[in-house]
Formats: structure tokens, C-alpha cells, sequence
């Protein structure tokens, strides 16, 4: 029987979005996303069917930019006294 894998799906998107912001999208394989994140390649297609499902996949991005949108809350602007 496999190991279960402790977060293996944040891990992965992790990973994945470390390398994206490296790489690019397009330079980074799902290979070097399963080695940054210390899984394997069939770990990765059990949750994902490729890197544009880990990324846009089950709602990750809308989280990741409405967390994102919350932290940075824009700084009202000096007042002109």
C-alpha cells in the first residue's frame, strides 16, 4: 500500500508556483515541480491531470489572488491640507 502523502496538493502547488515565477510557465515540467516539492510524478497526476490543473485547478489561483488582494490593502492616499 503507498504512503500517504501529508499535503501533498499545497505542497505541489507550492512548488509549482515557486517555479513558475523562476521559469516561466512554459520552461517548468511537471517533474521538476514533483522534485521541489520531495514527491513523485504519479503523487502529482493522482491530484492533477497537468500543470495548468494544479494552477487553475480547484479554485487555487481565485484563493491565492483573493489572499493576495486581502493582504495588500492599498494605503489611503495623503491628504492635501
Amino acid at each position: 500500500m503507498a504512503r500517504r502523502q501529508p499535503h501533498a496538493p499545497g505542497r505541489l502547488l507550492v512548488a509549482a508556483l515557486e517555479l513558475f515565477e523562476e521559469r516561466g510557465y512554459e520552461n517548468t515540467t511537471v517533474v521538476e515541480i514533483t522534485e521541489r516539492a520531495g514527491l513523485t510524478k504519479s503523487t502529482f497526476f493522482r491530484r492533477f491531470r497537468d500543470k495548468r490543473e494544479a494552477l487553475f485547478g480547484g479554485g487555487a489561483m481565485t484563493g491565492l489572488l483573493r489572499g493576495g488582494s486581502r493582504r495588500r490593502r492599498p494605503e489611503p492616499a495623503p491628504s492635501k491640507r
